[in-house]
Order: structure tokens, then C-alpha cells, then sequence
């Protein structure tokens, strides 16, 4: 598709919203190439991303494996779903004790530096994540021990048996770089890398994977562009990738209909009505798993009211779902708690699951019969489109009927995510993304655990939910881990400090000329799989 030149004051006022016109505001060397494509062969994508690097290592933004995934390499990918596809591993073992993963590498696979890459790459680049200390290490830890017998062969001996290891295998903690590349531009696996690792820098502005294409440049906030890696191993449908920074939603869809980007990845479902029925252009739905919920915090000295039981209980019955899921748009679920559609065993809510008659009668047997007032923190945020603030006061509508006085507080998600995180919010809405394609993942919402931390939900006493944790984390019948999947769901449904909302759907919207145009919650895009006709 022959891209149509912007007028340099429509790159201007694009440019100003992100970082100033002509500005760089970027960690990497090069310039913007002022919007247009290089040919007709180059797709170009519009996006409000939050990466702050490009060393696949280091990152943990929603982001970033849509980029590690276009460099890099591992032995597993994650596309529909949450049954990794294998990439680079051409077979598989596991022993008796469900705890030694022997692996065979695909062989001749080159990086782009041209070096080949074995086993001793796979074992450099996951110890170099254990010892970097970085926002992905903890992916890594159960990792025991990783030994090389031969060029492709990869043995992980890890500490306790991880039913979700092949999974963890597909997030960029996994993610295979060139061993002898970076540790010459200042990488290492030892013990002390989180002191004397210094690629990073480097990897801002370089690839060292195997991946199907190569960093061009990066402008942090502004652009980033990558080529085809010529010495791929697989097939790659187009030339070159342009991602370009977009924050303004209104900008997406009118730079969509021209013909200046061919994927906009920020359209909503309030935003998406601009685009129907827009000639050449197309529009996907897809089932999110990204889950938007209520915390009430179980410290009475923080959360007060809504630290006691029969109060959570009774706000998860005030709460009209059904109408949740209708301004929530097509493809929303209703997920009954912890585990969303997709994942192992995942429960939905039946209809009518609001009850106000039985949550004022909680209400009362709490010592709240007249009702009481709470602070109710909402971050000015979205989830994919739909506007936190509209989703709270809808809460606090449906509490009102039951005599809670919800007083919305809002704040930048910044500040709202750190106060959530150090456990200081009575009553807050958040939402919850995966790392990782896999119901273990979801145990973070366990007392004792990360979400249960900040819930101040902390004794982990009760024998069952223990029981069903260790099942869901180590077996490996998936009829068994089906079956402890919906038993703790059921547990929880009832005695819980939270309450979730909706599971949000993904809205794509893309040029018809586009083909193989998909959206994958790990990768996002995969571009690879794209071509313009």
C-alpha cells in the first residue's frame, strides 16, 4: 500500500502530543523518518506503548514481547490460548520426577551477527536473567540448575515440578540472545551480573537475536523500525516494521482511515464506533485477559468497613455484572473470580448473580444497616478502551443501593498503582494482565501472595486453598488440575477480598489490504505473519 505523505504540520502536531516537534526524547541513536513508509512492502503500525527497553532481559512492560518476539527467539512461543507452540525446541522430555526438561534445539539457526546459535546461548541468556535481579528474574527462579550435554541439547533441572514451565518458556525471560555479542558489549551470567551486567545500553540500540527481524532504530516515545533478518529460519511476509508512537486515540483512527498506518493496536470499544463501516478498513473482536477488579483491604486499620467480610460479600452481590458486561462490548466475560476464560478450568458468572435483597441482609449483619461512607480510589486510566472512571461510577451506583456511599478518588495510574502496591488502599479498582499464559500465574491473588500482600490478605493457613495451590502449580493431568482449578474458584467465590468485574475484549483495527492480521495477547501483533497486498 502506497502510503500517503503527512503534511510536516500534521507531524508536528503528532509530534508535540509525544515529545516535543523534532524533538528525539530517545534512548537510541537515528532520526524519524517523518511518518512515511520506505515502500509499499513496509507495515506501519500505530500504538501507545509504555516500553522503556529493548534488552528482552529487562523488560516488563504490556509492550515488549510484541517487539522481543520480532527479534528474538525461544524454545517456546504462546499464540491462542495458553498451549505454548514450539519454536526453536524440536522435541521435548520430562522425567519421572516432573522436574528435568530436556530439550533438542533446532539446529543451523543463525543469529544476525551470524554466529550459530546452540545450547550454550539458551543456558548463557536464562542465567543471565536469574542473576540480573530484573523484573523478569522471578519467571526464572524454580530454575535449579541448566546443563549443555551437546550443542543442542538443553537439560533444566528446576527446584519444585511447574506445571506452567513450557509457558514461562514463552515470555521474554526465555528469550534467547546471541551469548557472544553481548557479553562484548558488557553482559554477563555470573553471579554479580545485577551489579556488572552493562548491555542494556547496547541492546537499546541493537538486536543480538535470531529472531525475524533486526532493530533499525529506536526513538524512546517517538518510533521504533526493524528490517527483515534476511538469515531467518522461518518466513517473514513483509520488509520492514515501523511502530509509531501515538498516544491520541482520535489521531489513530483518522491516520487508519487515510492510509498512514496500517494497525492501530489503541482503538477501544468507546472509540471503535468512528470506524464502522469506514471503507478499507477492518475491525477484529477478540476475548481479552485482561481482568478489571475490586480490592478491599483486609486491614481493618485501612480498610475499615470494608475489611469484613460479610461487607465484601455484599458489595460482590450489589454489583448488576450483566449490565458490566453490556457497556464492557463485544467478546467481554464475566469471569467468576481468580481465573479467566482460557485458562485451566476458568468459571463464569451465572445470570443473575446480583442479589440486592440477600446483600442488604449481609449489610446488616455486618453492623451496617444504615450503610456507612468509603474512599473508593480510580485511577484515570483504561483498560482496553474502557475508561476506569465509567466503570467506577457504575460501582458506585450499584453500592449506593445498599447503603454504601462510595466516594470515588481519582489519580494517575502512577500513583494509584504505587499506593495499590504497598498495600495503603481501603477500597481501590485495578486490573490484572498475565505475565504468563497460565492459571499459575493467577495464584497471585492467594493470601500470602503478591495481590494477597497488597490485599493485606495474609494468613495462609487454610489447609484446602493450600492443598489446590500445590495441584494447580505442579500436576500435570490436566483433568486433574481442571478439577482443583474449579474447586478453588468455587472456595474463593464467597471469601475473598475482592471482587472481579469483567474480563475486557481487544478490539483490532486494520487495513483491508492486510493479510494474516491477528492479535495475540503475549505478542500482541505478530508481525512476521503480516503482508500487504
Amino acid at each position: 500500500m502506497k502510503k500517503r505523505k503527512m503534511l510536516w504540520s500534521v507531524i508536528c502536531l503528532v509530534m508535540l502530543t509525544l515529545a516535543g516537534c523534532g524533538g528525539g526524547g530517545g534512548s537510541t541513536d537515528g532520526s524519524n523518518d517523518g511518518g512515511s513508509s520506505d515502500g509499499d512492502n513496509t507495515l506501519v503500525v500505530g500504538m501507545a506503548s509504555d516500553l522503556k527497553t529493548l534488552d528482552p532481559h529487562h523488560g516488563y512492560e504490556v509492550y515488549g514481547n510484541m517487539v522481543y518476539y520480532a527479534f528474538y527467539d525461544y524454545l517456546y512461543r504462546s499464540f491462542d490460548g495458553s498451549t505454548p507452540e514450539p519454536s526453536l525446541a524440536e522435541s521435548h522430555e520430562l522425567d519421572d520426577s516432573q522436574k528435568v526438561h530436556t530439550f533438542k534445539i533446532k539446529e543451523g539457526v543463525k543469529f544476525s551477527s551470524g554466529n550459530e546459535l546452540t545450547s550454550k546461548d539458551v543456558k548463557f541468556s536464562v542465567n543471565r536473567v536469574k542473576n540480573l535481579k530484573s523484573n523478569t528474574t522471578h519467571h526464572t527462579e524454580n530454575v535449579e540448575n541448566i546443563e549443555t550435554p551437546d550443542d543442542y541439547t538443553v537439560k533444566f533441572t528446576l527446584k519444585e515440578p511447574d506445571a506452567a514451565f513450557l509457558v514461562k518458556l514463552a515470555n521474554n525471560s526465555f528469550a534467547i540472545v546471541d551469548s557472544e555479542v553481548v557479553k562484548e558489549h558488557g553482559g554477563t551470567d555470573a553471579e554479580d551480573a545485577s551489579s556488572k551486567d552493562t548491555a542494556e545500553k547496547w541492546l537499546n540500540s541493537n538486536s543480538a537475536g535470531s529472531g525475524a527481524y533486526v532493530l533499525d532504530k529506536w526513538k524512546q516515545n517517538e518510533e521504533l523500525s526493524m528490517v527483515k533478518n534476511d538469515d531467518y529460519w522461518g518466513e517473514v511476509k513483509n520488509d520492514k516494521v515501523i511502530c509509531k508512537e501515538i498516544p491520541d486515540v482520535n489521531t489513530q483512527i483518522q491516520m487508519l482511515k487515510q492510509g498512514d498506518i496500517d494497525i492501530a493496536l489503541g482503538i477501544g470499544v468507546d472509540n471503535v464506533s468512528q470506524l464502522k463501516d469506514q471503507e478499507g478498513v477492518k475491525i477484529k473482536n477478540y476475548v481479552g485477559s485482561t481482568t478489571t477488579f475490586l480490592l478491599m483491604n483486609q486491614d481493618e486499620k485501612i480498610g475499615g468497613p470494608m475489611a469484613n467480610p460479610k461487607v465484601q460479600e455484599a458489595v460482590r452481590k450489589a454489583i448488576n455484572y450483566e449490565e458490566l458486561l453490556k457497556i464492557s462490548g463485544d467478546k467481554a466475560v464475566l469471569p467468576l473470580d481468580i481465573v479467566p476464560r482460557g485458562f485451566v478450568g476458568g468459571l463464569e458468572k451465572e445470570k443473575g448473580y446480583q442479589d440486592l435483597d440477600e446483600a442488604k441482609k449481609l449489610m446488616e449483619e455486618a453492623g451496617y444497616k444504615d450503610g456507612f461512607d468509603v474512599k473508593f480510589t480510580v485511577a484515570n486510566f483504561d483498560t482496553e478502551g474502557m475508561s476506569w472512571t465509567t466503570l467506577g461510577q457504575k460501582i458506585k451506583d450499584d453500592l449506593e443501593k445498599i447503603g454504601i456511599n462510595a466516594k470515588i478518588e481519582t489519580s494517575e495510574i502512577g500513583v494509584v498503582i504505587d499506593s495499590y502496591r504497598e498495600g495503603k488502599e481501603a477500597f481501590l479498582m485495578m486490573h490484572w494482565h498475565p505475565d504468563y499464559m497460565d492459571i499459575n500465574n493467577q495464584l497471585a491473588f492467594l493470601p500470602g501472595e503478591t495481590v494477597g500482600e497488597r490485599a493485606k490478605w495474609m494468613d495462609a493457613s487454610n489447609a484446602k486453598i493450600d492443598e489446590l495451590k500445590k495441584t494447580i502449580q505442579t500436576e500435570s493431568d490436566e483433568e486433574k488440575r481442571t478439577a482443583a482449578s474449579e474447586e478453588l474458584q468455587k472456595l474463593l467465590a464467597n471469601d475473598m477480598p475482592y471482587a472481579f468485574l469483567v474480563q475486557h475484549p481487544k478490539v483490532l483495527a486494520f487495513r483491508d489490504n492486510l493479510k494474516g492480521a491477528d492479535y495475540y495477547e503475549v505478542q500482541k501483533i505478530n508481525f512476521q505473519d503480516v503482508s500487504i497486498n
